[in-house]
């Protein structure tokens, strides 16, 4: 499921980069795991840089999928529940 499709986000890493943490709707969100990551290539037809994608578990249970872009910061792409 599609909650916040784009919604900027402060994140907390680790030295690796992956996260540790991220605020959305006014508290934080502990990350107990992170489940998956990768690159993406991005739409470089339209000047897009890459991203990485990290898929990680929340300490609620929740799923998340965070987006990271130099330029752009961290993203909250996607809430799986």
């Amino acid at each position: 499921m599609d909650l916040r499709r784009g919604h900027r986000v402060e994140v907390t890493s680790e030295g690796s980069g992956r996260p540790t943490a991220f605020h959305w709707r006014g508290r934080w969100v502990t990350v107990s795991q992170v489940l998956d990551e990768w690159e993406e290539a991005g739409c470089w037809w339209l000047g897009e840089e890459p991203r990485t994608v990290h898929r990680v578990l929340a300490t609620s249970g929740a799923a998340y999928e965070l987006h990271h872009r130099r330029s752009a910061g961290w993203q909250l792409h996607r809430v799986f529940d």
